[in-house]
């Protein structure tokens, strides 16, 4: 079986948060542009190649005042969607989202389903902390053809694998809602199936994001941050 240490190092991994709990006002786009540092078994916080120091590309989409979708890059060859939905009020300094979302990438043959919860308070107008708990399953089917004929092999469990994670970071705002994204993140292996020839290890992140104006911030905030 071959451990899953470096698919995760792709451009896009996917795993990052890099947004608070709160969706984009309605009607407006927001782009967030991040890099990473990814720390493993195998491989140390040190950007050594292209492949340690992932790419994140998100476009998000305010479909309703508590609702938005978004679509980022996933493993380098493929795209993430998903849906997020804020259940307290958008005047609220603080807020509570659910998101799901469904993924795709051609290396490696990977399906993607992600579930997440994410909360963030507005503590000053610009500075508002987020932490978030989400679980990834992930559908792998590129090795099924490294079997050799004459060996015997376990059975598919099509749970597919899992990887749990915990994020905590910051959001410092402009007025316009131009930010910078600082995010800490820990995946840990869950529910693994034996027949797709993967194992997940561990991983840590550290990325940073810039994220665009796409509506401002928060409705009836204080205008007390620098404006652009």
């Amino acid at each position: 079986m071959f451990a899953l240490l470096s698919v995760l190092t792709f451009a896009g991994c996917g795993v990052t948060r890099l947004q608070t709990a709160r969706t984009v006002p309605a009607g407006h786009t927001r782009a967030t542009v991040a890099v990473g540092i990814i720390h493993n078994d195998v491989r140390d916080f040190v950007a050594k190649n292209v492949a340690a120091a992932p790419l994140d590309i998100m476009i998000r989409h305010g479909a309703t005042e508590r609702m938005d979708w978004g679509v980022r890059t996933f493993m380098g060859t493929g795209a993430l969607v998903d849906v997020k939905w804020n259940a307290l009020a958008p005047a609220s300094k603080t807020a509570l989202a659910l998101s799901a979302g469904l993924g795709g990438a051609v290396v490696d043959a990977i399906g993607h389903v992600p579930l997440s919860i994410t909360f963030s308070h507005e503590v000053l107008p610009w500075f508002t902390p987020y932490a978030a708990l989400g679980y990834g399953t992930y559908f792998i089917f590129g090795y099924d053809g490294s079997r050799d004929p004459n060996a015997h092999y376990a059975a598919r469990t099509w749970t597919g694998d899992g990887l749990l994670s915990v994020h905590v970071g910051v959001e410092l705002a402009r007025a316009s809602g131009r930010a910078l994204m600082l995010e800490y993140a820990y995946a840990r292996p869950g529910v693994d199936d034996p027949g797709d020839f993967f194992k997940f290890a561990s991983n840590h992140f550290v990325a940073i994001g810039f994220q665009s104006a796409g509506g401002g911030r928060r409705p009836d905030t204080d205008d007390v941050s620098p404006s652009d």
